[in-house]
């Protein structure tokens, strides 16, 4: 078993190294579903852990051989994107375990965060606050210029709170990001596509979104509904042969 600690928790080794064994026993559930995430009370501080489902074969070679488990993008990721003045909650410790020669299982801790998810503020109200999508729009647009693009963008793995008339965001379950020196307007655009499904927001944003840049508002927004609609078609079909083939 892989364990690597950040240097600042390296007091909370005992119960990391315990985990896979307590895991499944102790802890309180936030998610489970194909993932699973609990919070856990370490020395009094809170901990958010999230345990990994077991690939497949294929895949559980390619993580022993040739690519980074999600575990471990996620903790460097995390520490990638804090370099980068993008606030996530802080990584504390990731977990990989074999099954003979092979990668079975992976653990990610992190600190706590407590923020609201974007969600109810912005897709689930019959009229979104704009002030909060512009400040978004313009997290979005600086999350980009330094060269990030968030691997699943949407309104869940995006965390807000209120700071007098400011509004600050936190990313989450940034394993799959992708970091560049440059992004062109296709792969800022095409970042986005699921950031909401709900279109007079994703017109809104994505107009202040090109305001931002300096670009064309309505030749962006033109370009971003062909690039929403491709990416809704491609989920129905998912969905239709899943259907067929349960």
């Amino acid at each position: 078993m892989k364990v690597v600690i950040n240097p600042k928790y390296e007091s909370e080794r005992p119960f990391i190294e315990q985990l896979p064994v307590i895991f499944k026993k102790e802890g309180e559930f936030i998610y489970n579903q194909r993932n699973q995430v609990k919070r856990f009370l370490i020395n009094g501080n809170e901990r958010i852990i999230k345990r990994y489902k077991t690939p497949g074969l294929i895949q559980r070679v390619i993580y022993s051989t040739i690519r980074k488990t999600k575990a471990r993008r996620a903790f460097e990721f995390a520490n990638k994107m804090s370099s980068l003045g993008i606030d996530t909650p802080e990584s504390i410790a990731y977990i990989e375990q074999k099954d003979g020669l092979l990668f079975s299982i992976g653990y990610f801790i992190a600190k706590a965060c407590y923020d609201k998810d974007l969600r109810n503020a912005l897709r689930d109200q019959d009229i979104f606050d704009k002030e909060l999508a512009n400040q978004l729009t313009t997290f979005l647009v600086l999350m980009h210029k330094k060269g990030v693009m968030h691997g699943d963008l949407n309104l869940s793995n995006i965390l807000y709170r209120k700071e007098n008339d400011h509004y600050h965001f936190t990313v989450i379950d940034t394993n799959r990001s992708i970091f560049k020196e440059h992004l062109t307007q296709r792969e800022c655009l095409n970042n986005l596509k699921r950031l909401t499904h709900r279109s007079d927001l994703m017109d809104y944003i994505i107009r202040r979104y090109a305001q931002l840049r300096g670009w064309n508002e309505e030749e962006t927004i033109s370009i971003e509904h062909k690039l929403v609609h491709r990416f809704e078609n491609k989920g129905k079909w998912k969905t239709y042969f899943k259907k067929l083939c349960p």
